[in-house]
């Protein structure tokens, strides 16, 4: 392999200035004031009108007749959900910054300065060719290459897996570079923690000894510029000297995935996360950590003991640990790796399962609000995380009131109020937070302002199950067995959409029930306007979240087409022990939008 040349520039006086740089490191790119009066605005005239429809809605339901056991849980439900809603008005909108683009050759900093670095590519059984690809362009890297070293940790302690990495070293050549291959000694009947556990053996017991560790999940394939990019982000001025920042504990880059096209019906480039979500993070130094596409600072992460157990999205975990000690970290947004993502709504949801219930799991045993350390703002965003995904159960609950109402007309009342007056006080508001998230979606493909409106209710089955499983401790589950593969994978997939498919069934039914009611309401001689509006309502909200739930089943549709989407990828990788990665806190990636609220 060839040794890839760092240029190398010296300084005269053995320091550097400020203006010589012409970079603030410790600065981040805010808005310009005349935006940041626009968006507030917004933020501030959102929040007034949602006062107001929930002063309105509570009124009404204080002094008119309903349904008790209907209505009571239903406006407590929808409270819940718009008050929810002030997490994307505040951090998506009104806080907001980027990060300037840095390069390490800028720094001018010797050959001798430039810290070492491990590259740590957690694997568990996925494919060989995979991690060969990803272990290449890690050795790849435009840097020295006696300061790089790349290692290879397989759970698995696969004999494949340790060829592979016995003939690379051999194919190296005269290249400087260090390449391991470590499998971990697994004890029977001693927790593994995974890829936690899989991390901190490299981390602690192999003998490495990186000032800066890199993890790639084995599937992402980096750029080689990536520590250019990454590790100048680490450095500040101090006394006209360049020194590395010890409360700066990581930087995270977005991943993406070059199986996913940008129309994906799913949305699995999550462009909005990591975009408008973590540079809100990123503007209270709070990134939390997404598991792949990372560096830490190996000081920082061992005086924390390593990664944190205790959750199987270990990395968010780690994060918060990160934080509570004083630690600040960052988001770089800039795209230096690329990986495969799942091709299936089963592994899709699987992942996705996984991510809510690591969150849960941080939300039930580690809940930031008792965490010591934690600012104010921060005990606020871990909360958020977790508590966002139990917001699921009361949103179910909302999407099926069109129904409970057309299909028990004459015998439940939910919301008994004037039609007319649902029109004055829900549309501004209504209204003020589309404005709200298309403010958010300044920077992101307007496709994906759609998509999440639509994720924030396709996904609510899913993590309604991840709640149910984690908070109350039922666990759900459909096993298939098949001999065909094919038919076996789209069985398991059909499973995550049953919910879907009854919903449609109920509401294709509520849809006649309602039509036909106005059809006779009209008919009638006495026939009342407001009642038939009321009708109307509920139709349009049936009509809405049929749309919203549409993703999975069309995607689970595509996949059915004979003609290739999409090129072919191992549908698993990610979703292992030895690789799982975590790209948003739990229920922050499709936040509830007002959108998806419910009122009849």
């Amino acid at each position: 392999m060839e040794d890839h040349h760092h240029s190398e520039t010296s300084s005269a006086t053995g320091s550097i200035s400020q203006p010589d740089l012409d970079v603030n490191f410790n600065a981040a790119i805010y808005s310009t004031l005349k935006q940041k009066i626009h968006d507030r605005s917004f933020v501030v005239a959102a929040q007034l009108a949602q006062l107001c429809y929930l002063t309105w809605r509570w009124y009404y339901f204080l002094i008119t007749p309903s349904t008790l056991y209907v209505s009571l849980p239903f406006i407590i439900a929808e409270t819940m959900i718009v008050l929810g809603g002030s997490f994307i008005t505040y951090f998506l909108v009104w806080n907001q910054c980027k990060r300037p683009k840095l390069r390490l050759v800028d720094l001018k900093l010797e050959r001798r300065e430039l810290p070492t670095v491990d590259v740590m590519i957690p694997c568990y059984n996925e494919p060989v060719e995979i991690v060969r690809q990803t272990t290449l362009a890690a050795l790849a890297m435009d840097y020295p290459k006696e300061k790089l070293a790349v290692i290879v940790c397989d759970d698995g302690n696969s004999s494949a897996m340790r060829a592979l990495i016995a003939q690379l070293r051999a194919d190296m050549g005269g290249s400087k570079a260090t390449l391991r291959y470590i499998a971990r000694k697994k004890i029977p009947g001693v927790p593994h923690h995974a890829k936690a556990g899989n991390i901190n053996n490299a981390l602690m017991n192999e003998g490495t000894s990186g000032d800066f560790i890199v993890i790639f999940d084995c599937d992402m394939i980096c750029r080689p510029e990536y520590l250019q990019c990454v590790l100048p982000h680490f450095y500040k001025l101090e006394a006209d000297a360049l020194v590395v920042d010890e409360r700066i504990a990581m930087v995270q880059t977005p991943q993406a995935f070059v199986n996913v096209p940008e129309d994906d019906p799913l949305g699995q480039q999550y462009r909005y996360f990591y975009g408008p979500v973590l540079h809100g993070w990123d503007a209270v130094d709070s990134t939390p950590c997404c598991g792949t596409n990372v560096t830490f600072s190996r000081k920082a992460l061992l005086s924390v003991g390593g990664f944190t157990y205790g959750s199987i999205t270990e990395d968010f975990l780690t994060s918060m640990t990160l934080h509570s000690h004083g630690f600040k970290t960052k988001y770089i947004h800039e795209y230096l790796a690329k990986g495969l993502s799942p091709e299936s709504v089963h592994d899709f949801m699987k992942q996705r399962f996984r991510w809510a219930a690591g969150g849960l799991e941080i939300f039930v045993r580690n809940n930031a609000l008792f965490k010591r350390g934690l600012s104010p703002t921060q005990k606020f965003l871990y909360f958020w995380a977790g508590f966002n995904t139990c917001l699921s159960i009361p949103m179910v609950y909302l999407i099926y009131c069109p129904i409970i109402y057309l299909l028990g007309q004459s015998r439940v009342q939910i919301a008994t109020f004037d039609t007319i007056e649902y029109f004055v006080f829900f549309l501004p508001y209504m209204f003020l937070q589309l404005c709200c998230m298309r403010i958010s979606y300044r920077d992101v493909p307007s496709i994906y302002l759609r998509r999440s409106l639509q994720e924030s209710v396709f996904m609510l089955f899913c993590y309604a199950r991840a709640v149910i499983t984690v908070v109350v401790g039922f666990k759900l589950g459909f096993k298939v067995t098949s001999k065909d593969a094919e038919a076996s994978e789209f069985r398991k997939s059909f499973n995550w959409c049953i919910p879907y498919v009854i919903y449609y069934f109920l509401g294709s039914m509520s849809l006649g029930f309602g039509v036909l009611n106005m059809y006779r309401a009209f008919q009638a001689p006495d026939h009342s306007p407001k009642s038939m509006a009321a009708v109307a309502v509920s139709l349009f909200w049936i009509v809405f979240i049929m749309w919203q739930m549409w993703p999975p089943i069309g995607y689970l549709l595509r996949c059915l087409d004979p003609s290739p989407q999409v090129e072919k990828a191992s549908p698993t990788l990610g979703s292992s022990s030895g690789a799982s990665s975590t790209p948003a806190p739990a229920g922050a990636v499709g936040v509830l939008p007002a959108a998806a609220h419910v009122s009849v």
